[in-house]
């Protein structure tokens, strides 16, 4: 029988974001296997296995990207500065008309060894090939909610997306605690999906319980396009279609009006928020304060970095949080402990994960990130403090100050190198991948599959 191991983190300071906020100014966390057997403070816990040193850094549960494409990776800085639609149908779509199974795993592990980079542990895609991209995302060492994407009209991968979708699902469930992908369906939005492939991704959903992960209302002009129809709001159509009923994921939700967020509420609906990407594409604000207020459980997502750039979810984070305060003229809202719940335990429970990770808690998953202390940005961090800590990640912590990953109790990065990846590698087929889409996206008829 192979034997469990076992390490201590010593000499750091624990936020665990757990229900009662317990934080421990001098923590210690003991691992066995892939799980968090102790958590407290030093004295309270006794050393066992190895002992790692941390050197007083600040451990805090690993960040959930609860939205994003990581095919995108590719397609950075080459279509920036114009609107939604004209982003896609000038630029997302031509580009993507070239890709093929292998130039998208090379997104995939290049967006991967971002997110590992800026301490993202889990992360909820969508897109087509994903047969082709699931190892690459179990390979990292991350956990991926991946959802296979279905459009109306064929894609690059196949004449059938809603096939290849199930099949992938068909294939792949079952296997998360090998994997650490969850695989589920990603019907993409409302304006480019019929309604009977909706009613078909939502039963399947519902028969295997798996997530089914959507865009919905990201722009008044597919407010306006579904309006125009079939005469109700995007979230109102579903909701006739019994999409709704599902366990749904529903990435920027923007543009909702009052009996929208009543239906939000009601179906339990998480909300995916994406300040940047919704900045620069210039869609809108999500009405945040009125969601809350409403009941709508909300998380945070970058998006893909086609629209983003960063896969900084701790420079989102900020951002979010700062646009909503100035738009609603209150400094109050969207406090820093509000922020971090929202890119660690809120993210956990919409992709129903919560009891598994998201907080530091015995019994869970050992998937946390250690900031280093030492770094500008952090001191002084008052580790007695419990909302100084709160700050100290919520406004002044960035994607670089992240120095250690572990992931289902794995290192994943120590002292800012990355262990399962070979990055030398990985930067190399990325770079010639994103050339050959750049010199083709201008000629269709070459369209390579």
């Amino acid at each position: 029988m192979q034997k469990t191991n076992t390490y201590t983190l010593t000499n750091c300071t624990i936020l665990t974001v757990d229900g009662s906020d317990r934080f421990f100014p001098r923590g210690r966390m003991t691992i066995e296997g892939n799980q968090i057997l102790r958590v407290g403070h030093e004295h309270e816990i006794p050393l066992a296995g190895e002992v790692v040193d941390l050197g007083g850094g600040l451990v805090l549960p690993g960040l959930v990207n609860t939205h994003t494409h990581s095919h995108s990776s590719l397609f950075k800085n080459q279509a920036d500065d114009l609107t939604l639609m004209d982003w896609l149908n000038k630029a997302m779509w031509p580009m993507e008309a070239h890709l093929n199974a292998q130039r998208a795993a090379a997104a995939t592990a290049l967006s991967c060894m971002e997110y590992i980079a800026s301490g993202i542990t889990t992360y909820c895609d969508q897109f087509y090939f994903a047969e082709a991209i699931a190892p690459v995302a179990s390979k990292s060492g991350l956990r991926c909610m991946l959802g296979a994407t279905i459009f109306e009209k064929p894609s690059v991968e196949t004449e059938d997306t809603f096939a290849a979708a199930i099949a992938f699902v068909e294939h792949w469930l079952g296997r998360e605690e090998e994997t650490l992908v969850y695989p589920c369906l990603g019907p993409h939005a409302p304006y480019s999906v019929s309604a009977a492939q909706f009613v078909r991704a939502a039963e399947f959903c519902r028969k295997h319980d798996v997530l089914l992960h959507t865009h919905i209302s990201e722009t008044q002009d597919e407010n306006d396009q579904i309006f125009a129809k079939y005469g109700k709001t995007p979230t109102q159509w579903l909701e006739s279609l019994g999409v709704l009923e599902n366990h749904v994921l529903a990435a920027h939700s923007i543009h909702l009006d009052e009996a929208d967020m009543r239906i939000y509420a009601k179906r339990n609906i998480h909300a995916s928020y994406n300040p940047v990407s919704n900045l620069k594409l210039v869609s809108g604000r999500m009405p945040y304060r009125t969601l809350r207020e409403h009941g709508v459980q909300v998380s945070i997502g970058t998006d893909g970095a086609q629209s983003n750039n960063s896969m900084d979810l701790l420079r989102d984070l900020r951002t979010g949080a700062l646009i909503q305060k100035l738009a609603e003229n209150d400094a109050t809202l969207f406090n820093a402990r509000e922020m971090v719940r929202l890119a660690t335990i809120e993210g956990a429970v919409a992709l129903r994960l919560d009891g598994q990770i998201g907080s530091l808690e015995p019994g869970k998953r050992a998937d946390y990130i250690v900031l280093d202390t030492k770094s500008p940005r952090l001191v002084p961090p008052h580790r007695e403090s419990l909302s100084n800590l709160y700050s100290t990640v919520a406004y002044s912590a960035c994607g670089a100050d992240v120095r250690d990953m572990a992931v289902n109790g794995k290192w994943v990065m120590k002292d800012r190198e990355i262990l399962t990846m070979d990055c030398d590698s990985v930067r190399n087929d990325a770079q010639e991948a994103s050339e050959y889409l750049v010199l083709h996206s201008a000629r269709p008829e070459a369209r390579i599959r």
